[in-house]
This record gives C-alpha cells, structure tokens and sequence, in this order.
C-alpha cells in the first residue's frame, strides 16, 4: 500500500469520526479531503445514528406507552402526530408540571440531546444570530429530513435561541423548497415542552423585565404557538401508603402556589419572601454542610462505590461557593490519596487587544470562574462522582452533564466509569480540553486547558430525575 493510500484512509477515518460528531474535514480548511471514492462510500453518519433503532422494540415500547396516556395526553399525541403525518407543520406549547436543553435532562429521552449541540446555536446570541450550520453539511441534510423537533424546558432559554433556530431552519430547507422561506422553523414540526413557573432564562445583572423580555413567549414565534395544556401530575400518587400520597399531594400544591405567587409575603415589586414549612426543613443544626450531607448521603464513606446510591441523590446549591464548600467537605469523606489537577490559562492570541496579555497576570485568569466552566484547581480521589461539562462523545453518552465515577487518576488523564444513561458501566477516559469561554463581561478572549469535569454531589439537575435531594 503506497503513501497517498495509507493517507486517503487515514483521512476518511477522520472523516468518520467528525461526522459522528457533526463535523466534517471541510470545517477546518485547509485540511485535504480523501479521494472521491472513499468520500463517496461514507455515509451521513447523524442520519445513520437516528435511524439506527430496533423498530421491532419501539413499535412495542410505542403500543405499550400508548395504552397508558390520560385522556389529555392522548388528545395531543394525536393532534401533534396528525401535523407530523400530514406535513402541516406547527408549534405547540406543551405547558405541564416540572417537564430541558441541560445535558442531564438530555439523556432522559432516547436519543436526546443538548439543543446548543444538535442545532450548534452560538452561546452568545443576539436578535439576528444564526445556527453555525453550513447548507450541505450532514447535520443541515439531518434537520432536512427531520419531521419532529421536541424541545423540553423550553422556558429556561433565551427566545434569541429559538429564533436563531428559526432563521437557520427556513433558509436551509428554503434552499430544497422555496415555500419554508416564509414557514414558521422551515414548516417542521415543534413541540416545546415546560412550566413557565420553573427557572427562566438567567440574564447576568438583570432585572425582572429583562428576564420576561428574554423569555419565549416574548418572542415573534409565540404568536403562533399553539398552548396545550396538561392539568394532572403525573407523579402523584405514586407512593405505597395513602398518608405518604397526601404528604406529596400537599407538597405539589404548595410548590404550585409559589410559582403561581400566591404564597409569601411581598417584600417589594420583584421579590417575595417565603416560610419553608418545618417539616422541609432540617433542625437542630450545628454545622450546616455537615447536616445536609449527612441527611442525603448518609453513611457516604461506606457506599460511595455503590453507583445507585449515588445515582438517586443530588444536592442543590444556587451559590458557587456553597457547591465548592460542600464538594470539598464531600471529598474529605473518601478515603485515600487526594490528586489535584490545575489548569493553564492565557489571553488568547487571537484576541486583538494582544497588549492586554500583560495587563493580566496567569494568577488572576486562574481564579475566572463561573457556571458551566472549569476550576482552575480540581482535587479529586477514587471513587469521587463527577460531571462533564462539556460534549465529548455524544455517541458514547459523553456529553455535558454526565455523571460518571472516578476509577483511575493518572498524570495526564481521568479514567472514570459512567453511571448515568445507557451507558452505564462504561469505562471511559477524559481529558483536558482547550476550551474559550464566550463570556461577554470579560474584556478579552480567555483560553484554558482544563480538565473538563466537576465533583458531583451538588446538581443543576431538572426536577423530574429520580433524586433524594
């Protein structure tokens, strides 16, 4: 085998596997390509992966979940199948209790994944921001063929997502059918799921306006949404003991009245303040984080190695500092010898202020912290539960928001076994990743190599997961 075969080959391998991701060799120019035989033989790999499903299976699965719907179920699988059926197009609101474009609530759902990943919507989007999605790309031929988008916690995102989504959509299928020009998402199929009474877009020092102006049903598209209504949680009643139902069922109600606002007492024109009854609240406390931990995960030292134990409970902490405070008390509970990775941090050299290199020292980009990013500093011991934190292999389940258990710490790497999705058991190994956060406070492009996890005890995780918080 000569020299340009062996390189055809290895090009078409890599080939293969940006396309499982959603890239191709003609994202990175000036990359060669692989001779037009072998390009010819490669498929779209997105299409592939979406259709490869045991039909047998899910027609069963389908028969049985069917036979289970209420009423109020059933009525809008049918009205949202019919538009699927007929190529009518649409968009629905399916407003319900505690229905996510977070990577956890992602692996709830066969094949789900992060609306960021699959639509490559930009991080920071503004009123004319576009998907970064090329025409003739596999991932723009995907969204072609696509006949159903469902976009769970919708009301958690920014309507510039959605509209960036829609602009994106009329002009790549507009390209094949002059007619999407002018259809809502490029006349597919939308259902979007969620409880506006939930989290709602996170405006960084914004106001209460700012908040409702973000949100979807402020947007051009919710116009001509149509809101579909589900008035039964579903995960009432579910207990052995009637006491144990009435307890839940007054829960629901009163977690219902708060994000109606009719409980608390109002302290001003945005905020009010609400008693947390008794009986919620853990007592008799001396030290804080102890006493929370303990309450969830007690006796951790003796079962940290035990995945479901791990998998069904989660803290929740709004403040950065309360997770780091409780994962540092979290990982002085494990045995054994403590591993700390740190990262390296720069000003980017792309940035065009190049001067301002030497107006911040390594020092101070080391301590830039926020949500979804990296530590600098990242202590962990066998056995630690942690969370990507961003998408790997989504093939693999390795996306953002997996949960996964530390088995091996190496000098360069973590080796870790997934116990969150399909996947579970899997042993997996991470990295440190460059990555750029696209944080528009900070006056210049900062980049970091960074292991891209973090200690899991504490969760942003969406309210329907199976957890003891």
């Amino acid at each position: 085998m000569d020299d340009q075969r062996l390189k055809d080959i290895t090009l078409a391998e890599i080939e293969n596997i940006l396309r499982i991701n959603g890239r191709s060799l003609r994202d990175f120019p000036p990359m060669p390509l692989p001779n037009d035989a072998l390009m010819s033989n490669l498929q779209n790999m997105l299409i592939s992966e979406e259709l490869n499903y045991d039909k047998e299976l899910l027609r069963s699965q389908h028969s049985t979940l069917l036979s289970t719907l209420t009423l109020e179920q059933k009525n809008i699988y049918n009205l949202v199948m019919d538009a699927v059926s007929h190529e009518h197009g649409g968009v629905f609101f399916v407003n319900g209790f505690g229905v996510a474009s977070s990577g956890i609530a992602s692996q709830l759902i066969q094949g789900g994944r992060t609306t960021h990943s699959r639509f490559a919507i930009p991080l920071q989007c503004n009123e004319n921001s576009t998907c970064n999605i090329m025409q003739g790309s596999d991932l723009a031929n995907l969204l072609i063929h696509t006949k159903l988008i469902i976009w769970d916690e919708a009301p958690m995102s920014h309507r510039f997502f959605f509209e960036a989504l829609d602009r994106t959509l009329r002009d790549i299928c507009g390209n094949n059918n002059p007619d999407c020009y002018t259809k809502l998402f490029g006349g597919k199929v939308v259902v979007f799921g969620g409880d506006f009474r939930q989290i709602l877009p996170v405006i960084p020092r914004g106001s209460h306006q700012d908040t409702v102006l973000s949100s979807l049903n402020s947007s051009y598209i919710w116009d001509s949404c149509k809101v579909l209504t589900l008035t039964k949680n579903m995960r009432l009643g579910t207990s052995n003991t009637d006491l144990e139902n009435q307890d839940i069922v007054e829960f629901a109600d009163w977690i219902l009245k708060i994000g109606d606002g009719e409980v608390g007492e109002v302290l001003n024109d945005e905020e009010k303040e609400i008693t947390i009854p008794t009986d919620l609240l853990i007592t008799n406390v001396v030290d804080p984080i102890q006493s929370i931990v303990e309450s969830t995960y007690p006796f951790f030292a003796d079962n940290y190695r035990n995945y479901d134990f791990i998998r069904e409970r989660a803290i929740l902490a709004p403040m950065l500092d309360d997770v780091s405070s409780i994962n540092d008390y979290m990982l002085s509970l494990l045995p054994g010898e403590e591993i700390t990775y740190l990262s390296s941090d720069s000003i980017s050299n792309q940035d065009p202020d190049s001067e301002l290199a030497n107006m911040y020292t390594t020092e101070f980009l080391n301590i830039i912290s926020g949500s979804g990013l990296p530590y600098h500093q990242l202590r962990l011991k066998f056995g630690a539960p942690i969370m990507l934190l961003r998408n790997i292999d989504k093939s693999m389940g390795l996306c953002n928001g997996t949960r996964l258990i530390v088995a091996s710490l190496c000098k360069h790497v973590i080796e870790a076994t997934i116990i969150s999705g399909k996947f579970t058991g899997e042993r997996v190994i991470v990295a440190r990743m460059v990555i750029s956060p696209s944080d528009s406070r900070l006056p210049f492009k900062f980049t970091g190599e960074r292991v891209i996890v973090a200690r899991m005890v504490i969760s942003p995780s969406d309210s329907r997961l199976p957890f003891k918080f």
